[in-house]
């Protein structure tokens, strides 16, 4: 494996002079699987180098360190013919008047420079049956004729100071094959993305004005190893810039900081590379200050050595820290190092600061420790995306996503699925989170198989690319104790090459374990960290006597659209086996990319909604956020948040008055917490109280709370809520900030037996209607459909159009519902939703007390099923609805849902109702919705998905009310209900057979987006039985649990709700209590 690498690195050496010059090599040298850069620096941990430890400590790099930023406007190139590109723009003299701007960083595509791309298993240039793409991955080998290709220039001016010192070239991530020149001449090459391109510039940059020019090829032979499932974009994705140090220097160095066997103590390790470019031999001293948060030194050391001319040496140190603040996500303590050199006068030539942490990461007794404790990931894989700038990401964004994670109690992040800038891991360290850090490598393209042809991870040939990859991540990242675990990378296939880079990595570094997710079982990873194994599937491992390596799932609940269920499910099953230790959440952000319609409208664009007919794509498989592109929140993001949770409150007593709290932090006593419960009767506050919880990691207490109000009425549904608030502002989390909360139900209400008033129903019958009326109503029925086509109290008209109550199986497909191909497999319920409403019977009986009934019976043949509903009128106008819905045919599909539907005028504007909220939630995402009662603006409740899906469904129902301008309408549930209630009609949301989203862009795209569905001048209004759950596992053919399906085949329910209608400021609660 040396010998490769060594070679490798003297064959690039050797013939840098010749690579990069004649432009007539250039499609060849791009396509060589064996030439990955030339000139590029050995990696190294990320720093940045100050003239004094006062700069350094303030980090002022525009006073106190040779920094040049690169980035703004550039001047730019741009052409699709590969052999239509500048070949003499290198030149200093070469005039760029015609060329257009573009900004550094940035991604060519999203500045007007071709078109983004997103694919998720193959490749951007492969597109059968197409002539400018490949017909099929033919790794090295890319399109030659269509290989769009920017040239970027720009100049800059070199500060008269810099005289003397050893220049470098920055450019932090640069997506595509890039070819450097500095005036004029070929100072270098990279083709790997994501991580540091370095070049010493020191012999070509000249005092004053120097002129800067790249060339950069979108497709190389390095595409083949980065096709991750995220847009495919091009560009210098992160800084640019030049920065200087002396001509001795620190080139590297590398920190150990484990902790003793007590876990009490830190060992301190430090080892600091010198390089000496000076021409003559030279003294100097290593030293090394260690600083606390006191801002107290508790340790130092220094050494002399002497360096050769051109040469380099190491100098170690080795120091004990007693009772160390120890690292972890929970308590992300840090410490300042300071490492310096001086000259043999003491005076100091560079110092270099870097943020440290105590910590101890191994795997022990089949778990993952960090300092001892087997920690539970509860992670996110976070791609670079941005909707505005692609894969350029400001720290404003990062802050934002760490804001989010603080808030909603995320971990650990996955860097899926390649290094993430250096500022990352800074504040990874400082805010505290786990990282997993993940080497730029996916050939998934390429599948699995290990024989020729197929996996580049068993092919010798790219073992080169592979330690190239992983040795850039590994020793710039090396430093930062956020990151507890190296990936190798994902969805690259197993063998030889993954073999040699593990025992690379393992030598390299014993104090990190190493994953990756493609070796399964096999020896080379020492997690089991498996993607998008069910509940029942992680829990069959933790019970298999042969499993004797930790499983965290480094993909999990894949939050396609409308998804997350049974998520609590998951953690159920983790948090009972010590062997399982969670996992991360795929993934964190939707890659939606902000574009503007014909007609003005704004949307989230995704695969498909760029390029010419045939442009490879992959639908909207790359929404699957928790987040918004803009990362607004989803009702996702707050059951995630609430699963997430480490304090948990159990067991409420009602009858001792006492409450159970657990702390699951490992790390973390609840004394910084304030506690506090509420008592609702109804939804309504009865009484609210504090109490003080002190409790360490990992144990839990019972708590006697004071104060607690009689609970005993029958018609009252008694709940009780508990918060763990901040007590302190911490980082992203201010003062009062909810952590945990729960809700306990404590006592249900007894229904009372319904009285309804009495009173006169008149009948009138004609030919094909029977209109019933009373006291301020009138119902009208059509006796040929058995619908309800007109609803009148007080002059108010309920029914829309004639749009009565009828039975609905039907919800818009979610991704997750298309993934299992249900407009296929659930037609049939469709069908029958669609099914023109004709009753198989029509009858009308007189009951006593001169009320009314009348009975309807719908049958269904597609499925061999009936649907009989009963409407008892009372003389108030109040209609009793009592449903029996039966299905008979053993091979009739699951249904989506089962319920009735009506239209409403838009003139009913406002919702009340007393369920689970406030937001949307279904029988398996619901965990973080209480009951309570809520209020709300029918036109607030459409859930924005990016795909236009089926949105806002509430569950555990017992009553709702419609209310507009004169009149409302009360619903009040026999038992429990559910119910979706919008301005958007449900054909609005629905896509229809099958998502626009093949795996090529169609000629006429049928592509539907947020800005698709537009409220209608009705209220399109479901009344459920149920709603089948919207599923977790993945989008590709998972369909919900069993638990949360209906599946009647054969079988029977009945349910019923009354239709109460009301003036508009008429008391709910007596109406409820009545009916």
């Amino acid at each position: 494996m040396k010998n490769i690498v060594l070679f490798l690195s003297a064959a690039c050496l050797l013939s840098a002079p010749i690579f990069g010059q004649q432009q007539e090599n250039r499609f060849a040298e791009i396509t060589d699987p064996q030439l990955l850069s030339i000139n590029k620096l050995p990696p190294h941990a990320s720093f940045t180098s100050y003239v004094d430890e006062t700069s350094a400590l303030n980090k002022d790099m525009a006073n106190g360190s040779f920094y040049l930023p690169l980035n703004g406007t550039w001047k730019f190139h741009y052409t699709e013919k590969f052999k239509e590109r500048p070949t003499n723009f290198m030149e200093p003299d070469f005039n760029t008047a015609d060329w257009k701007e573009i900004k550094v960083p940035g991604n060519w595509e999203l500045q007007g420079f071709g078109d983004p791309i997103y694919v998720n298993v193959g490749y951007e240039f492969v597109s059968p049956g197409f002539d400018k793409y490949l017909q099929e991955p033919n790794p090295p080998m890319v399109p030659e004729a269509w290989n769009p290709t920017g040239t970027y220039r720009r100049d800059f001016d070199l500060p008269a100071n810099w005289k003397g010192k050893r220049i470098f070239l920055s450019a932090d991530a640069v997506k595509g094959a890039a070819y450097f020149y500095l005036n004029g001449e070929f100072i270098g090459m990279s083709k790997a993305g994501k991580v540091p391109v370095q070049f010493d510039i020191t012999s070509i940059v000249k005092p004053g004005k120097n002129t800067l020019a790249v060339q950069m090829h979108r497709f190389s032979d390095a595409n083949y190893f980065e096709g991750q499932d995220f847009w495919r974009l091009t560009g210098f994705e992160r800084d640019v810039y030049l920065y200087a140090q002396p001509q001795t220097r620190i080139a590297d160095f590398e920190v150990q900081t484990p902790l003793d066997s007590s876990f009490k103590n830190g060992v301190f390790k430090l080892d600091v590379k010198v390089q000496n470019n000076e021409v003559k031999a030279r003294s100097i001293s290593v030293s090394y200050r260690l600083i606390d948060h006191a801002e107290q030194t508790v340790a130092h050391g220094e050494k002399t050595i002497k360096l050769d001319k051109n040469s380099s040496q190491s100098v170690s140190f080795a120091e004990t820290i007693n009772d160390v603040k120890a690292w972890t996500a929970e308590t992300p303590n840090l410490y300042t190092l300071l490492i310096s050199t001086a000259d043999e006068t003491g005076k100091i030539e560079e110092c270099i600061p870097s943020r440290i942490g105590f910590r101890t990461v191994e795997i022990k007794n089949k778990q993952l420790l960090v300092n001892g404790q087997p920690i539970l990931v509860k992670g996110v894989n976070v791609h670079e995306h941005d909707p505005l700038t692609g894969h350029y990401i400001t720290e404003e964004t990062m802050l934002k996503d760490f804001e989010l994670w603080k808030k909603y109690n995320v971990n650990t992040v996955r860097t899926c699925h390649y290094p993430q800038q250096k500022r990352f891991y800074e504040l990874c360290d400082e805010y505290g989170f786990y990282v997993i850090d993940e080497a730029n490598i996916e050939t998934h393209g390429m599948g699995y198989s290990l024989q020729a042809g197929g996996s580049l991870g068993n092919n010798p040939l790219y073992l080169p690319a592979h330690l190239d990859r992983l040795k850039d991540m590994v020793e710039r990242d090396k430093n930062h104790p956020s990151i507890i675990t190296w990936s190798l990378g994902n969805e690259a296939g197993n063998g030889y090459c993954f073999y040699e880079t593990y025992l690379w990595l393992k030598q390299r570094d014993p104090s990190r374990p190493v994953q990756y997710e493609r070796a399964e079982h096999e020896w080379n990873t020492d997690i089991v960290c498996p993607m998008y194994i069910s509940p029942k599937g992680i829990e069959a491992y933790a019970l298999n006597p042969k499993s004797h390596r930790p499983l965290i799932l480094c993909e999990y609940a894949h939050a396609m659209g409308n998804s997350l269920g049974n998520f609590q499910d998951y953690w159920d099953i983790i948090e009972k086996y010590d062997l399982l230790q969670g996992g991360c959440i795929w993934d964190w952000v939707d890659q939606g990319l902000e574009k503007t319609n014909e007609k003005g409208e704004k949307f989230w664009a995704y695969g498909g909604d760029y390029g010419d007919t045939g442009t490879p794509s992959d639908g909207d498989f790359c929404i699957n956020g928790i987040v918004y592109p803009d990362r607004k929140i989803k009702p996702q993001t707050i059951e995630m948040g609430k699963v997430y949770q480490n304090i948990k409150f159990k067991n409420f007593d009602r009858t001792k008055g006492t409450i159970d709290v657990q702390n699951e932090f490992f790390f973390t006593d609840l004394d910084k917490y304030d506690f506090a419960y509420a008592v609702k009767g109804n939804g309504k506050v009865l009484k609210t109280g504090k109490f003080i919880v002190s409790l360490r990691p990992r144990q839990k207490c019972t708590v006697a709370l004071n104060g607690l109000p009689n609970m005993d009425k029958e018609t009252v549904d008694y709940q009780i809520e508990f918060e763990a608030r901040q007590k302190k502002a911490e980082p992203f989390l201010p003062q009062g900030y909810v952590v945990a909360r729960e809700q306990i139900s404590v006592k249900p209400a007894v229904k009372p037996v319904a009285k309804p008033d009495q009173g006169v129903v008149a009948q009138t019958d004609n030919d094909d209607e029977t209109i019933f009326s009373g006291k301020n109503f009138s119902v009208t029925f059509d006796k040929n459909s058995g619908l309800i086509t007109s609803y009148r109290y007080k002059g108010t008209e309920y029914i829309l159009d004639g749009f009565g109550l009828r039975p609905a199986f039907w919800r818009a497909p979610l991704d997750n519902d298309y993934g299992y191909n249900s407009p296929k497999l659930l037609g049939k319920w469709k069908e029958a939703t669609q099914q023109p409403p004709v009753a198989r019977s029509f009858s009308v009986d007189k009951k006593e007390n001169d009320n009314v009934r009348v009975v309807c019976r719908y049958l269904y043949p597609q499925t061999r099923s009936e649907w009989e509903i009963s409407y008892t009128i009372f003389g108030n106008g109040v209609i009793k609805v009592d449903n029996t819905f039966e299905v008979s045919d053993l091979q009739a599909p699951m249904i989506p849902r089962v319920g009735l539907r009506m239209q409403l005028p838009d003139s009913f504007t406002r919702l009340e109702y007393y369920g689970r909220g406030p937001w949307e939630n279904y029988i398996d995402r619901r965990t973080s919705c209480f009951i309570g009662r809520y209020e709300a603006n029918i036109a607030d409740l459409y859930e924005p998905y990016v795909r236009p899906q089926e949105n806002n469904h509430r569950t555990d129902v017992s009553w709702f009310a419609l209310t507009g301008k004169k009149n409302a309408l009360l619903i009040v549930a026999d038992s429990l209900l559910e119910f979706n209630v919008s301005n958007y009609p449900l054909e609005s949301f629905d896509s229809g057979e099958r998502r626009d989203d093949g795996r090529q862009r169609p000629e006429n795209p049928q592509q539907r987006h947020n800005c698709d569905p537009k409220p209608a001048e009705l209220v399109d209004l479901f009344i459920d039985y149920r709603m089948m759950g919207v599923g977790g596992d993945h989008s590709w053919g998972a369909q919900p649990h069993e638990e949360y399906q209906i599946n009647l085949a054969p079988g029977k329910i009945s349910y019923g709700f009354s239709l109460i209608p009301l003036d508009k400021n008429a008391n709910f609660e007596k109406a409820i209590k009545q009916y």
